[in-house]
């Protein structure tokens, strides 16, 4: 015998249910119950005309039927115009009809507020990774406007100032964060915004050029006789970037839809350029730790 409990639980999902139909099935729904609800007025008219809708009688059977579809779409939309009224059972009918009618309605409402809410969640979300990508593009740009500065200065004077030093570092620190954030653009739980294919190039490229430029730096600053290496806070970070960007890319890869090979070996071959820099400038140095 069935329980209270599951009776509730088979109602909650018959409701959750219609919640989930499109609105064509919701204004089949609606037309279906208008429809079955005027032959059963037609019926009582027919058979039981004491329970059956006033100015029912006395006409003929189409027409009977047609003023009972009429009083039925009348109630279903709660017009109430007053020229046919419920007598006896019908009452009972018109009544479950109208709160069947306005449930229906609500929902049909309700997802029509709903779908417009998701639109511009959609726009806000997409015009937020949208600012997310430029400024990632745009930092990056910083990063090796920065590194220039920094040839710059070693190849004209020969060594870097404190404030120079301190960029570097803060170049590699930039870079480890703004390469962490890129998967979140493929994120499984990210439905409203994904990089397409011409964003996704532009910035393989900018992760690219990053990191060739980074290995510019430290061949300038090596031909400069700049004792790079033995600048501990900056090659931390160095050190630190490699070991985010064997994490990142490999994972970026596997998310993108796009298949582009050829694109992430690049950024694993100048990535090991830079890798082989510090091998050699500290060959003791345990730079995966």
């Amino acid at each position: 015998m069935e329980t209270d409990t599951q009776k509730h639980r088979r109602n909650l999902l018959l409701f959750v249910q219609i919640t989930k139909l499109s609105y064509k099935s919701l204004f089949l729904l609606w037309l279906g119950l208008a429809l079955g609800f005027a032959f059963a007025y037609f019926l009582l008219e027919t058979f039981a005309p004491a329970h059956a809708p006033t100015e029912l009688d006395n006409l003929p059977a189409l027409y009977r039927f047609l003023n009972a579809l009429y009083y039925s779409i009348i109630t279903a939309t709660s017009t109430g115009y007053g020229d046919i009224t419920p007598v006896g059972f019908s009452k009972a009918l018109a009544s479950i009809q109208s709160i069947s009618a306005l449930f229906i309605f609500a929902v049909f409402v309700t997802k029509l507020v709903s779908q417009r809410q998701d639109m511009a969640l959609k726009e806000v979300h997409r015009l937020t990774y949208e600012d997310i990508f430029h400024n990632m593009r745009g930092d990056l740009f910083n990063v090796r406007k920065d590194l220039d500065a920094i040839m710059a200065e070693a190849a004209d004077k020969g060594n870097l100032s404190e404030e120079s030093w301190e960029n570097l570092m803060i170049g590699y620190q930039q870079c480890q964060s703004l390469f962490v954030e890129i998967p979140e653009f493929y994120d499984g739980g990210n439905t409203y915004y994904t990089l397409d294919p011409k964003r996704e190039e532009l910035l393989l490229e900018a992760v690219h050029r990053t990191i060739h430029r980074i290995n510019k730096t430290l061949d300038v600053l090596s031909k400069a006789g700049i004792e790079w290496s033995e600048h501990e806070p900056s090659m931390t970070e160095l050190v630190e970037l490699m070991n985010v960007t064997d994490r990142i890319t490999p994972l970026w890869q596997k998310r993108s839809p796009y298949q582009k090979r050829e694109a992430f070996e690049d950024i694993i071959k100048v990535k090991n350029q830079t890798h082989s820099w510090v091998e050699k400038s500290l060959p003791t140095n345990n730079t995966s730790a």
